[in-house]
């Protein structure tokens, strides 16, 4: 393997690079610039999987608008307003707290009358619709975006010139490599040490779901820059676990050949490892089975702990690129007190992490 996955006594230590890994685009100049100076220069809207069904006596839909709080936070409060219990209340992702968010929930229909009670300053209730299920975690097409870039380091048409730019390139790349956040990871990797020695201590310790979480990110983006250091971001090899664009579905690469022109003609993508007890897996003895096997060796963790895991940590595939992101571009102008910048506008599919986009963008001169 490369010389970035060399053995190291610190399993945390080893992987530190993954908090600040390299840029796909790090010879093209980046526009700078901060993010989040306030609340509504990021602004997150979700795109929802389905709207809606006009069904009766099960639950209702409804749009959750919060500014500057969490996402759970915002659902405590309307538990507390309405006495709805937490476990009743559906919702299909976490949103940014130092954002302007607005998100699907989902309550019982029985619950609709206590809505009416509930008024806070920095959440507001949409309209609520019956629907004939519970919204859950992932039942979402997506996230649209709304940033704002302040203190560029360049001038506003520059910005949107090198964003243009940046932009080529990631598509001449295959397109933007679909890494896990810093967020997920923890900003000084404690999130990413404590995740690697759960999920290879094969231990079930309690609600320690998000740590769990990082942990299977971490190696995500591991398998992710190994192979684009490789140069295997868009190559398939015998046991690569493919996408098809159109319909999602999962299969195996058995004759790379055929699946490369697939690949190259946009047909399909290549996904990587959320490794867990259940994931779909190569097939023993292929390229794409070894490559994953060092992967966890490299992390010192064995198939038996992930087993052990079971329900806990089942593991799934994720897309290793994104290949389109339509993204457009308007100067925003001063406020106040903040000065003029660029604001971008685009959507990412679930799971998928804005601020990995605008690294990309910002670099090599980002400053948060």
């Amino acid at each position: 393997m490369s010389d970035s996955l060399a053995p190291s006594p610190d399993r945390g230590g080893r992987f530190i690079h993954l908090l600040d890994p390299p840029l796909q685009t790090a010879d093209l100049p980046g526009i700078g610039g901060r993010i989040r100076m306030c609340p509504d220069d990021f602004a997150v809207h979700e795109l929802p999987a389905y709207g809606p069904d006009g069904r009766t006596g099960a639950h209702l839909l409804l749009t959750l608008r919060k500014r500057g709080i969490g996402s759970e936070d915002a659902i405590l409060e309307v538990v507390r307003q309405t006495g709805i219990p937490r476990p009743d209340i559906g919702l299909a992702g976490l949103k940014d707290k130092d954002a302007v968010t607005e998100q699907w929930i989902s309550v019982p229909f029985a619950a609709g009358p206590k809505l009416a009670v509930f008024d806070h300053p920095a959440i507001t209730l949409g309209d609520a619709t019956p629907h004939g299920n519970k919204l859950r975690r992932g039942h979402l097409h997506g996230n649209h975006f709304s940033l704002v870039v302040r203190e560029l380091a360049t001038s506003g048409s520059e910005a949107q010139a090198r964003v243009t730019a940046k932009l080529a390139r990631l598509t001449e790349l295959g397109g933007l490599d679909n890494l896990y956040g810093s967020q997920r990871l923890g900003s000084d990797g404690g999130n990413l040490r404590r995740g690697l020695e759960l999920l290879a201590s094969g231990a079930r310790r309690g609600r320690a779901d998000f740590l769990l979480s990082a942990g299977q990110s971490a190696l995500f983006n591991l398998y992710a820059l190994e192979r684009r250091a490789r140069g295997l971001m868009r190559t398939v090899l015998l046991g690569d676990i493919l996408k098809k664009t159109a319909t999602g579905g999962l299969f195996e690469s058995t004759d790379p050949a055929v699946d490369q022109a697939r690949l190259d003609a946009g047909e399909l993508g290549i996904t990587g490892p959320m490794f867990g007890s259940k994931m779909r897996a190569p097939a023993p003895g292929t390229a794409a089975a070894t490559l994953e096997q060092e992967i966890l060796e490299q992390a010192a963790i064995s198939h038996e702990a992930l087993k052990a895991l079971g329900n806990k940590v089942e593991g799934t595939r994720r897309p290793l690129q994104l290949p389109q992101i339509p993204l457009q571009t308007e100067l925003a102008p001063a406020t106040d007190t903040l000065p003029p910048g660029l604001r971008l506008h685009f959507a990412l599919p679930p799971g998928s992490y804005a601020t990995v986009l605008l690294q990309e963008l910002q670099g090599p001169h980002a400053s948060s």
